[in-house]
Order: C-alpha cells, then structure tokens, then sequence
C-alpha cells in the first residue's frame, strides 16, 4: 500500500492545498463546537441542573450558535476544503476514502446549519408544545452531529497521515508546511510539525530527516534564511530523538546533525556572497 502511494504524482499546489484546508477547516470547526459546549456548560452552570434537563426557550435555543459563524465555517472553510479535495482526488481518478470523508464533514455540517436555522427562525406565536417537540430533536441533534463531525475530522486525519509518505517529494508541500505551520497547528506549532514530518518521513529516518529535506529544499530553491532556519528545528529535533531511539538511532541523529550543520554553514556563506555582491 505505500509504495503505491509513493508512486503517486499529485498536480502541482492541489495536494498543499487539501493538507492547508483540512487543518484550517478543522481549527475553525473546533472553534464552533467550543463556543457551543461553553454555552451549554454556562446555562447549565447557572441552573445548577444535569445537562440532561435542561430546557432552553426559543431564544436561548437559537443562541448555541452563532449563525454567522456556521455560514462562515461552510462558506470559507469547509466547503472550500470539500472542492479542494474533490479536484485532487476526483478529477486526478485517484479513489480514496479521504475524499468521501470531506464530502461527509460538509454535508453533516450543512445539516446541522439548517436545523440551527429551524430554531432560529421559529414562528414565536406558535404554540409552545410544538416549540419543546422541535426542542427534544435539536437537543439530540446538536451534539451527535458535532461529535460525528469530530469523530470524520478524525478519522480523515488518519487517512491523511496514511497518504503523506507520497507527498515527500512535493516541494510546496514541504516548504509551506514549515512557513505556515502557525495557521496550520496554532498551538505547539513546532510540536505538531516535528509530528507531520515524522509521520511523512517514517520510514526515512522520521521528522529529523523530514526537517532535513526540507532545509535542502529551502536551499535548491536559494531561500538561504529559511533553509538554515529548517535546519536548527532539525538538528534541534535531533537531540531529542536520539536519547530514546537507541544505539542504531542514535548514529543517524548524530549523522543527520553532521549534515545538518553542514548545511547552516553553507547557508550562512550563500548569505554572505549575496549581501557582498549586493555592496
């Protein structure tokens, strides 16, 4: 199965673009379903009754969401990840599970999307036992489609970690992964790159030689500044790798610094040849 995937070549920019859009989508979904369940906890809180009881008015009702917040997450995130994945795996005439996923988060979302406008735009004359039967569905409704949403999200990531391996070679894919990790993991962004990179390069010696390559990639391209930026992370990665992976891993750490040092000191002389010729 992987080295089936490695053979794989994705059109330039679309395979970016799926990994950008599914960590972007899901950061903003994450958001939403937050914000629902501090709500939940705070009526809750201030009730002091089980969640399980409790009974919210139309108004309250249509307050769990920000509607502006749901449109925004379809319309700019989601459905845009759901087109960015149709067009690498649909219109290249690769089949891949992935994609069906992203098709299942935005449909589930779109759902949930209208049953939040239900409530909201509830006739308030009608009468309030029609009112608390729309109530006991959406109460059900709301978190069973926020966690299978959770739950796709999830699961996609697995698939997406799966097809990685295959993206290796794929300069934009390295280069932006490193520049734009902030958007893509905004909590322990270098944590989270050190995992992207271990799981692409796994069997290449892990996220020290991810960090590597993408250095050498940095420095092909004549992006001195980045590359020996890349390569620090690396080496720094490196030293921590090497206590726990035993004596054979060991080795390769202190030969991935060896280059990586290398490397920075290459960078560093291209740097200064360029600020010269510029005098």
């Amino acid at each position: 199965m992987a080295a089936t995937r490695r053979k794989r070549t994705y059109r330039r920019g679309r395979a970016w673009e799926v990994i950008r859009l599914h960590h972007t989508s899901r950061n903003a979904f994450l958001e939403v379903y937050r914000d629902y369940e501090a709500r939940v906890k705070r009526l809750v809180g201030e009730r002091k009754i089980p969640r399980e009881e409790l009974e919210l008015s139309p108004a309250e009702t249509a307050k769990l969401f920000d509607t502006a917040r749901l449109e925004a997450l379809l319309r700019d995130h989601v459905g845009p990840f759901r087109e960015a994945s149709h067009a690498l795996f649909r219109e290249e005439d690769l089949a891949e599970l992935y994609d069906s996923d992203a098709s299942k988060i935005f449909h589930e979302l779109s759902i949930l999307k209208e049953e939040h406008l239900s409530v909201r735009d509830f006739p308030r004359d009608r009468g309030g036992r029609e009112f608390a039967r729309l109530f006991a569905e959406v109460s059900n409704y709301y978190p069973q489609r926020l966690r299978r949403v959770s739950d796709l999200f999830a699961r996609a990531q697995k698939r997406l970690d799966a097809l990685l391996p295959g993206m290796r070679d794929d300069a934009i894919v390295l280069r932006s992964a490193v520049l734009f990790r902030g958007e893509l993991w905004p909590e322990e962004a270098e944590a989270n790159l050190a995992r992207f990179l271990g799981r692409m390069f796994a069997e290449d010696g892990g996220a020290a030689r991810g960090f590597l390559a993408v250095a050498r990639s940095f420095f092909k391209a004549g992006f001195f500044a980045q590359a020996a930026a890349c390569a620090r992370l690396g080496i720094a990665e490196s030293s921590r790798e090497a206590p726990s992976g035993g004596a054979s891993r060991a080795v390769q750490a202190r030969d991935t610094i060896r280059e990586m040092d290398k490397l920075v000191s290459r960078c560093d002389r291209e740097a200064r040849a360029l600020q010269e010729g510029g005098a």
